[in-house]
């Protein structure tokens, strides 16, 4: 069986361009050629070209790939899947954040600007500009889990001062008060500070 190289592309389900590259990089082997001067693939090539497209399909690079072992029984090495599995795991958590922000966006419960574990659209509202860069900017130095940490350390702090100290602010007073006073409480938190009060 012999395919032409517009032939092996069609049935590998790649593109010429793609065989071309693999040639140029050294992935797949230059076939002989016909008396015609036109490349004469055999199932050979296409064998390779199937296992390097379905490789990179799982995500390894084609130069991870070059250095791998080719032939029947030779899987990657259990360490380079070990860590292409981190990869892909780190990958999907993002996608799911990204999904979840998208969701969120879409049921209008959260705003463009502000990291989906900020806020809702509810509790940022009464926001003015300067308060709402600034917790635009702690939500990514924070990242999602320290945005995380900083909730819990807000709630953990309310319940303290509340325990502690009968100066902490009721909810009836304004977002900004409480918005400063939290500003205050992470600021004296990553200074190492007390909880002030």
């Amino acid at each position: 069986m012999a395919w032409s190289t517009r032939e092996m592309a069609v049935l590998a389900g790649t593109s010429l361009r793609a065989v071309r590259h693999y040639h140029a990089i050294g992935l797949l082997d230059e076939p002989e050629r016909r008396s015609n001067g036109y490349k004469q693939y055999g199932v050979s090539h296409l064998v390779r070209l199937l296992r390097i497209k379905r490789l990179a399909a799982l995500g390894f690079s084609l130069s991870q790939i070059a250095d791998m072992r080719d032939g029947p029984g030779s899987d990657p090495d259990p360490r380079d899947l070990r860590a292409l599995d981190e990869e892909l795991a780190a990958a999907i958590e993002r996608l799911q954040h990204a999904r979840a922000e998208v969701g969120a966006l879409m049921r209008r419960t959260a705003t463009a600007d502000l990291p989906l574990r900020v806020a809702s659209v509810d509790e940022t509202a009464e926001l003015v500009d300067p308060d709402r860069s600034f917790v635009a900017v702690l939500g990514t130095v924070l990242g999602p889990s320290g945005m995380d940490a900083s909730r819990t350390c807000s709630m953990t702090s309310r319940s303290r001062w509340h325990a502690n100290s009968t100066s902490f602010p009721p909810m009836r007073t304004s977002r900004r008060a409480r918005v400063s006073l939290s500003v205050s409480y992470l600021t004296s938190e990553v200074s190492g500070s007390s909880i002030p009060g």
